[in-house]
């Protein structure tokens, strides 16, 4: 898990260190104008996520300390009710 959210974090320090200041903001203007459906895809992957941990045993609160946060946010999460959250 760690290893892809670190291969995320690296993608975004290689953005900073384009040269061209132009060229630099170009493709952050690329990437923010698909974040929307980045962001929809990333909570959707989550959902998921905390819906078959669900389904295998685990409980919601297992699954928040988990995940940074909450059994009830993960309750919510699940249900689709957090989806603007980054927890």
């Amino acid at each position: 898990m760690a290893d892809e959210v670190e291969r995320v974090r690296e993608a975004l320090r290689a953005l900073e260190a384009i040269p061209d200041a132009v060229d630099r903001a170009a493709a952050c203007s690329e990437l923010l104008r698909e974040w929307p459906e980045l962001h929809r895809v990333l909570a959707d992957v989550r959902q998921q996520a905390v819906i078959t941990a669900k389904s295998q045993g685990h409980t919601y609160r297992a699954i928040g300390e988990r995940i940074g946060t909450t059994g009830e946010t993960a309750g919510q999460i699940a249900a689709g009710k957090n989806r603007a959250s980054s927890a």
